[in-house]
C-alpha cells in the first residue's frame, strides 16, 4: 500500500500538485491549520466529505473571510456573487470525485462552480479525496 501512495505522490509532484495523505479526519484540521493562514479569504466548492467531517464549520470559526455558499438565507444572486469571488480567494477548498495513480484528477460538476475555480482560481486549491 505504501508503494502505491509513494507512486501517487511522485506522479502528482510531476504536475506540481502536493499530496498530503491523512489517516483520520482530525489530521485534516491539523493540515488545514498549516495551509490556511489567518486573515486570508477562503472559498469552497461542494464536498459531502468535507461537510460531514466538519471542515466547513471549522472554516466558519477560523479567523478568515469564508465565502460560505451554504448559508441558508442566500439568494441565487448571492450564490452567484460568491461563485465569482471564489476566483480571487486566497484558497479554494473542495472535493474531487476521483484521482488516478498516474496523477489525474476527475471531477463532475453540474454548474462549474467547483471545477472552474480549481482550474482558473486561487493560488492554493485544496481538494479532498475520500
Amino acid at each position: 500500500m505504501r508503494a502505491n501512495i509513494d507512486k501517487l505522490i511522485k506522479n502528482f509532484e510531476r504536475h506540481n500538485i502536493a499530496i498530503y495523505p491523512v489517516n483520520e479526519a482530525k489530521e485534516v484540521f491539523t493540515l488545514l491549520e498549516e495551509l490556511i493562514k489567518d486573515g486570508t479569504t477562503v472559498g469552497c466548492g461542494d464536498s459531502v466529505t468535507l461537510e460531514q467531517i466538519g471542515v466547513f464549520n471549522y472554516l466558519r470559526e477560523k479567523n478568515i473571510t469564508f465565502l460560505d455558499k451554504y448559508k441558508t438565507e442566500l439568494t441565487s444572486s448571492d450564490k452567484r456573487a460568491i461563485y465569482l469571488k471564489n476566483f480571487t480567494a486566497d484558497t479554494f477548498i473542495t472535493g474531487s470525485n476521483a484521482i488516478t495513480e498516474d496523477g489525474k484528477i476527475f471531477n463532475i460538476d453540474g454548474n462549474g462552480s467547483r471545477v472552474a475555480p480549481m482550474i482558473y482560481g486561487p493560488e492554493q486549491v485544496i481538494s479532498s479525496i475520500y
